[in-house]
Parts: structure tokens; sequence; C-alpha cells
């Protein structure tokens, strides 16, 4: 376990109540729990986001739980009934646009997708995007274009489709599968591809859903052999400043995944095209993609 984990579970193990992370370092200071490899001005904000992390890879598997903004108990406390209740945080990365996505300059990009309309495959056009630029930044800047992802779960039940998330910037309506970014930080280390895209795609059904990173490696798998295809897609703003890569899983055990996503926003299983009845009423991206399927230029496995 990561060090401030465990440094975390031994202090809160002895609170009688939920503590904040400058909290529980402080505790732990006074407990001697700190390593000597622990040091730096700001720690208590990377204990905050490892609590965090681990939370959101995790989920229920998790040691700890939120019990209020920025307060943390063992999971352990809220099933004995020593803490109310647990805190679901929102998506704090989305609502300020603070992590870095992947762009492209204009110009170059124009040259490379001339016929902007039909989608192209994602290789042809990959070296473009060399900028990693803040979400919020990329958004306005109209010299940029960024990298999107519509990540669909297909299995014999049909597509998951559901309501899109509240203020999504490509509308409102349904939408096949969940939508997010390519970050910058996808494409690391730990990447078994150049640009992180299953990784990225993992952890848009992670912060989607309830799901932990483990159960969505076991019940999902990328469609081997499916050329990556993407397309140039307008905001509900009419902003062209978005390339969307369409990425495909299949799902052995629909009835089990689907229970992970929050009934607010209606999941379902729904076969293409033959359940879709008006194109309008789904969100741009997947209106985009069932059109282009219809005509055959993008594959539904």
């Amino acid at each position: 376990m990561n060090s401030y984990l465990t440094m975390s579970q031994a202090v809160l193990s002895k609170s009688r109540q939920p503590l904040t992370a400058r909290e529980i370092l402080n505790a732990a200071y006074r407990l001697q729990l700190v390593p000597d490899h622990l040091f730096g001005k700001t720690q208590y904000k990377t204990l905050h986001a490892r609590l965090c992390e681990d939370i959101l890879h995790n989920r229920r598997a998790s040691l700890f739980i939120r019990t209020a903004p920025g307060r943390f108990s063992l999971a352990s406390r809220l099933e004995g009934g020593g803490s109310k209740s647990e805190y679901v945080a929102p998506r704090r990365s989305y609502q300020l646009k603070q992590f870095d996505v992947l762009c492209a300059d204009r110009k170059e990009l124009d040259s490379a997708l001339q016929s902007g309309a039909r989608p192209v495959e994602f290789q042809s056009i990959a070296q473009w995007f060399r900028r990693q630029v803040p979400l919020r930044i990329a958004e306005k800047d109209p010299n940029l274009v960024h990298l999107r992802l519509l990540v669909m779960i297909g299995s014999s039940s049909g597509w998951l489709t559901l309501a899109a998330l509240e203020g999504s910037e490509f509308g409102s309506g349904r939408t096949i599968g969940l939508l997010g970014f390519l970050r910058g930080s996808d494409a690391d280390l730990f990447s078994d591809e150049p640009y992180g895209i299953d990784l990225a795609a993992k952890r848009t059904i992670a912060e989607q859903s309830s799901a932990s990173v483990r159960r969505i490696h076991e019940l999902t798998r990328r469609q081997p052999g499916l050329a990556l295809r993407c397309v140039r897609i307008a905001d509900a703003q009419s902003r062209d400043n978005s390339v969307v890569l369409f990425v495909q899983y299949q799902c052995e055990r629909p009835n089990e995944f689907i229970r992970f996503f929050p009934a607010s926003r209606a999941p379902r299983w729904t076969r293409l095209p033959a359940e879709i009845n008006d194109i309008s009423t789904l969100e741009c991206v997947s209106s985009r993609f069932v059109a282009l399927a219809a005509d055959g230029a993008v594959a539904i496995a």
C-alpha cells in the first residue's frame, strides 16, 4: 500500500471522527508515523490526492470513504455505524477543467483532415497531437483542437446507452457509451500504448460509474483488430475544436455491468441501429456515430 495510505489507515483507526488530510498528517507527525522519505511543503495535498485516487479506483474495495467534502474515514466505521453516511464527491476535474489534454495546431490538422466530414484512422493524424494544454485553455483557444473519446460498450443485449451528463458540451439527449477525455497524463510510463487510450477509456468508465478499475478490467475487453477511427465534431456552441475517437469494448456480463451506472442516467442496452428511431434524440457525437455506421463509414462490432 502507498505510504500515505498506510499512514492514513493508522491514524483513522485511532480517530473517533472523520478527519481532513491536513488533520491526518498532523496526527501522523504527532504519532511519529511519517516515514523519512515523505517530505515537502504541501504533503497534505498529496495525501488528499492519494485518498481520492484510492476511493475512485477501488470504490467499494477501498479502505477509505468520504463522509463530507474533504473529510475521510475508514469504510469499516461506516459499515459499523460509526460514521453517518458516505459522501460522493462531484467530478471536480470536469468542473474545473484543470487537467491537460492532447492538442494539435488547427492549421496543421486542417491540412491533414481535408475531408473533415468523414472518419479517418487515428494513426494517420496522431502525429499532430504533440502539445499538452489545460482543458479550460484548449476549449477557448481558436488555434487548438483537442482529443476526446466516445467509449462504447457492447454486449449480447446491445450497446450501453445513457442520458448525457448534465451540462455536456455536446448537448442533451442520450449518448451511446461515455464521453471522456484523452489526457496528457494517459500516455505515461505505465501505459501499454503510445497515447494511453485504453487507460483513458477505462478511467472514463470508472469516473462515470461505481465500478472499480479492477472490475472494469474483469468485465470488459477491447475489440481486437478494430481500427481506431475518429472524426471532427463541433460542440453545442458550434465550436469546431474537438476530434473524437470511437473506442469500442465488449462486456460478457451485461446484467452485472449495467448496475454500476446511476439510475438517474437511465442506463439500458440498445440494439444499434435498429432501436434508434430518431437520431435527433441523441447528443451530437452519438448521432454522428449512428449516421456514419448507417453509411458503413464506421463499424459496429
